[in-house]
């Protein structure tokens, strides 16, 4: 658990993204490890989206920007934890790994993912209920972690 934790830790604040930034965006494409299909990418976003407005109801607003902006780095970290659950669920642990490791499998990712990023919630109230203690005890697990310089 400490090594996903501290894994989670490095990637959530060493992360950047390059897709933005990159000259010719379809060149890493070709060179990808790994490339999630859309339709993989869109039960994702379902699946974050419904986890994110469960927890945060005005993420569903116009101001949602202003909720991740005011996220600790403890809630950025347990929601990238499950993101990365999921992900491991819906393609394998060899293909998440692909995404993780491999630059090109990474923004390809990081591409669909903004793409596909629009979709709108379908929050179940009684699995909200149910997800809510797990959502909170992991996120405790990872502030346990998280050294004090961060908080």
């Amino acid at each position: 658990m400490r090594k996903t934790l501290f894994t989670l830790i490095c990637a959530a604040l060493c992360h950047t993204s390059f897709a933005n930034s990159a000259e010719n965006p379809t060149a890493y494409t070709e060179h990808a490890k790994y490339k999630i299909s859309a339709t993989d990418i869109k039960i994702l976003v379902r699946q974050l989206n419904n986890i994110e407005q469960c927890l945060f109801p005005d993420l569903a607003k116009p101001n949602y920007q202003q909720i991740y902006d005011n996220w600790s780095v403890a809630e950025s970290m347990t929601m990238l934890y499950f993101q990365q659950n999921l992900l491991k669920e819906l393609i394998g642990e060899q293909n998440a790994q692909f995404i993780e490791k491999d630059e090109p499998s990474r923004l390809y990712f990081e591409q669909m993912h903004e793409k596909y990023n629009h979709q709108k919630a379908n929050v179940d109230k009684s699995r909200c209920e149910d997800f809510k203690p797990v959502y909170a005890q992991i996120k405790q697990q990872i502030e346990y972690s998280i050294p004090q310089v961060y908080k």
